[in-house]
């Protein structure tokens, strides 16, 4: 009921709701997080709606706990226990982490003109040029590119990793290989459930911003932006136009697309909508995407609000999970 008063509050309200969206001027901002947290060694304690970042130099790491960072707009970084990640630079035109132990999954969901995502590991680095789903582990180290493509450099030389392909960042010379990418763990089942709450959010957020009379192109000269959600009280992605499917299967709308699943008449079947990209469905059987919203179903879920379970201290219900 909670949930069902607070869409039509959206819908009401919306010009004096989209007041409160707010558009990351830097990477870092810290979105989420579970357990214990620490950054530069001391703890850190959100309180709700409170987004602290991660500075250049600073060290974010995860004992008993997860977290979830925005980068760019669209970029999510996702980090287990015992991982840890430094901030070498937040600048959207150039961000650069390094990621000191642990693992680390990078989602991608869009890379803006004049963006940059570049990891370090090991003396190594990698550039995320295009969107896809990246997994980067410590121990041993290595690349993982379950979506997209990725350009590994190291002093024996450069590297293309495309989907499906590992590579060993800690081998001699440099060379892929495929992966199972069906062999998932907690961490990666728990990120796909974290990348579905996000994109319910959206559905909200995309309908409000296109109440409010924004369309495709809205910011940033055409390109999407974060945006908050003060009804799930955490921050979401808005394309500029279109649909954006995630690697995990959910889609993301721009405020221009989402009126295709309030007036569904403007398809020739009542209630189609846009299909996905055709990697789309295989995609989200491969990765494991799980319940939510469905846009077959835009009055509905397909199983439920994902992370019902728990309750986090920043950016809605808490999704740990195993």
């Amino acid at each position: 009921m909670f949930r069902g008063l607070a869409v039509l509050w959206a819908l009401v309200f919306s010009a004096a709701a989209w007041g409160q969206s707010v558009i990351s001027a830097h990477s870092g901002v810290i979105h989420y997080i579970e357990g214990q947290v620490t950054v530069d060694g001391a703890a850190i304690h959100p309180k709700s709606t409170e987004f602290l970042d991660v500075k250049p130099d600073q060290v974010l790491a995860t004992e008993d706990g997860r977290a979830e960072i925005l980068l760019t707009p669209g970029v999510f970084l996702r980090l287990p226990e015992n991982s840890s990640a430094r901030m070498i630079s937040n600048s959207l035109a150039d961000t650069r982490l390094e990621i000191v132990s642990g693992s680390a999954l990078i989602e991608v969901g869009q890379l803006l003109r004049n963006n940059a995502i570049a990891v370090e590991v090991r003396g190594i680095e990698i550039a995320l040029p295009k969107q896809g789903l990246y997994r980067i582990d410590t121990d041993p180290a290595r690349l993982r590119v379950f979506d997209g493509e990725a350009r590994v450099t190291a002093a024996s030389g450069k590297i293309d990793v495309k989907r499906g392909r590992e590579v060993a960042l800690d081998a001699p010379t440099l060379a892929t290989r495929n992966f199972d990418a069906k062999s998932t763990d907690p961490f990666y089942r728990w990120s796909a459930r974290r990348s579905e709450y996000v994109a319910q959010a959206n559905v909200i957020s995309a309908r409000t911003a296109s109440n409010s009379g924004y369309s495709s192109g809205f910011v940033s000269g055409g390109y999407g932006s974060w945006a908050f959600n003060p009804w799930f009280g955490m921050f979401t992605y808005l394309p500029a136009s279109g649909i954006y499917w995630s690697p995990f299967g959910s889609p993301f709308y721009s405020p221009a697309a989402i009126s295709y699943v309030y007036f569904p008449r403007s398809f020739s079947a009542p209630g189609r909508m846009p299909p996905a990209p055709s990697a789309a469905p295989a995609t989200s059987s491969r990765l494991g995407g799980g319940g939510g919203f469905h846009p077959g179903n835009p009055n509905g879920t397909r199983g439920g609000f994902a992370g019902a379970a728990g309750r986090s201290s920043v950016g809605g219900s808490g999704t740990r999970g195993r």
